[in-house]
């Protein structure tokens, strides 16, 4: 048996039963997933039951996108331009250029560098955190995890997470960390929920630093009604989805086609996980 787990699989009423039917079967020679993380607990079972598992990274130009989105709408003073018109009162509203912003990306990968790669093109200047030290055109500074601290931190304008959820990166973003963020900065998780320490976060918007809040992720998903996180005025939240563009599914469908025929003549396919990753991102 082969499966491709996409969008379509997902987001879909037949989901459970797709699952049960990967679960069941005596045989699972590939399994490719639209997801390019590996720490869902369905993932980690199909990862261990794969003869041969592929990931995807074609999401990160929607990623990459979703955070401009934000950063235009919190520098550019966004809500309060829709105030001005929903008053109906012709103000002047001011806004920082982002090219005049300083960031810090936090898992410096394929999204992080679709991110950087904008930035730089909009004048930002942009500073990496990932483990390999290799330069990066998408980067004016790369930094090692071990070596990035409060003084990085303090510098940004704006420090996005895209970094995978492990042990190591467990409540990342804690009191700690907002404290060292700059006032009037902008906080953006696009990596999971985990990475950040929740109560530690409303705190620390109660406070403006951060100033605000864009999360496309939560600890908990989907995120109980009651949660204070949908109400915060501090914070601009989106139901883990920031990768769900047209495009997005499209070039998804089009590596699984291409890995299909890969697959069909005998020849290796792209984005093979190593299963000991598995339990590597395991949590």
């Amino acid at each position: 048996m082969i499966a491709h787990g996409n969008a379509d699989v997902w987001f879909s009423p037949a989901s459970k039963m797709f699952a049960k039917l990967l679960y069941d079967a005596d045989r699972l020679n590939w399994f490719q997933s639209s997801a390019a993380g590996l720490e869902n607990p369905f993932l980690q079972k199909i990862g261990a039951k794969a003869g041969t598992y592929t990931s995807s990274h074609v999401q990160s130009d929607a990623i990459a996108e979703w955070v401009l989105w934000a950063a235009f709408d919190w520098f550019g003073n966004g809500a309060e331009r829709r105030a001005g018109q929903d008053a109906k009162d012709w103000r002047s509203v001011h806004f920082r250029e982002i090219g005049a912003t300083r960031w810090v990306i936090y898992g410096f990968g394929h999204i992080g560098e679709a991110v950087g790669r904008r930035l730089r093109g909009l004048g930002a200047h942009v500073t990496g955190v990932r483990r390999s030290d290799a330069v990066s055109a998408f980067a004016d500074h790369i930094v090692h995890p071990n070596d990035f601290g409060p003084d990085d931190i303090g510098q940004a304008d704006a420090i996005l997470l895209c970094c995978p959820h492990t042990p190591e990166t467990e409540n990342l973003a804690d009191a700690d960390f907002f404290k060292a963020m700059k006032a009037g900065s902008l906080f953006l998780n696009v990596g999971r929920g985990a990475l950040v320490d929740e109560g530690a976060l409303l705190e620390a918007l109660d406070a403006k630093r951060p100033a605000h809040a864009a999360l496309d992720v939560t600890r908990e998903e989907p995120l109980p009604k009651e949660n204070p996180i949908w109400s915060h005025p501090g914070v601009t939240l989106t139901g883990h989805t920031s990768a769900l563009t047209s495009e997005s599914r499209k070039r998804n469908d089009e590596l699984f086609l291409e890995n299909l025929a890969l697959f069909l003549r005998g020849e290796p396919l792209r984005n093979v996980v190593d299963a000991r990753e598995f339990e590597a991102q395991a949590v």
